[in-house]
């Protein structure tokens, strides 16, 4: 999908450092909930879903205005690539796992958990894609809640089924992402890239009175660069 190692640990540092009383996402959550973002059926403005990347769904707190700019720059700069490789290159998607560091498999539930949480910002979108989409979509949706429900321990599915999908996770939620993509883009509605370069280096800084590179409309010092609350 275009994303180097260094740009991917940039961003996840960024992540890191993000106030941990917030319970913002990580790397591979935050890449599902992008994936999840790109393929919804309605579009969604980075000033609605910004706020649940940083935690806080009030205001994003940041300890100062280089760190707001630096973690704005990083997420904008992953979602745009993202978009970019699903409008170009689609069937090239690859989701950004987690490892276990014990035995080095992929973790693939904090990316499902990401992307189900970009499906709650428009439920009734998704409801109605299925209810009137073909066969293959109408069967994509339900499998990727499938195995949400599998990584948040809640299946009812028979232990057998539950180990097999487990193993087909990582193969198979690119294709799935694929499949909705593809289907969205064939309606019209595919979203493509913020209007946020991605190239931090060659953009201006951020004034605290110019407006919030998000696109909330509001000032910077009143969104993303507001000063944190002791």
């Amino acid at each position: 999908m275009g994303h180097s190692q260094r740009q991917l640990n940039r961003l996840s540092e960024c992540l890191i450092a993000l106030p941990p009383e917030n319970d913002g996402m990580l790397l591979s959550e935050f890449d599902g909930f992008v994936a999840g973002i790109l393929v919804c059926p309605e579009m969604i403005m980075p000033s609605e879903w910004l706020p649940i990347v940083w935690g806080d769904e009030i205001a994003p707190h940041f300890a100062d205005m280089d760190q707001a700019k630096t973690t704005l720059d990083a997420v904008m700069a992953h979602y745009n690539r993202v978009a970019r490789g699903l409008a170009k290159t689609p069937t090239d998607y690859e989701a950004v796992y987690d490892k276990d560091p014990l035995t080095g498999d992929l973790m693939w539930e904090p990316w499902i958990t990401g992307f189900e949480r970009a499906m709650q910002l428009r439920p009734e979108a998704w409801e109605a894609t299925v209810e009137s989409s073909d066969e293959e979509i109408a069967s994509t949706i339900p499998m990727l809640l499938a195995l949400h429900d599998i990584a948040e321990g809640g299946s009812e599915l028979a232990e057998d089924a539950i180990r097999e999908l487990d193993a087909m996770a990582p193969d198979m939620i690119p294709d799935l992402v694929a499949n909705l993509n593809a289907w969205v883009k064939a309606q019209g509605r595919a979203q493509g890239p913020a209007n946020l370069p991605d190239a931090p280096a060659a953009r201006a800084k951020v004034g605290r009175n110019d407006p919030c590179p998000c696109g909330s409309g509001r000032k910077f010092k009143k969104c993303c660069g507001a000063e944190p609350i002791h």
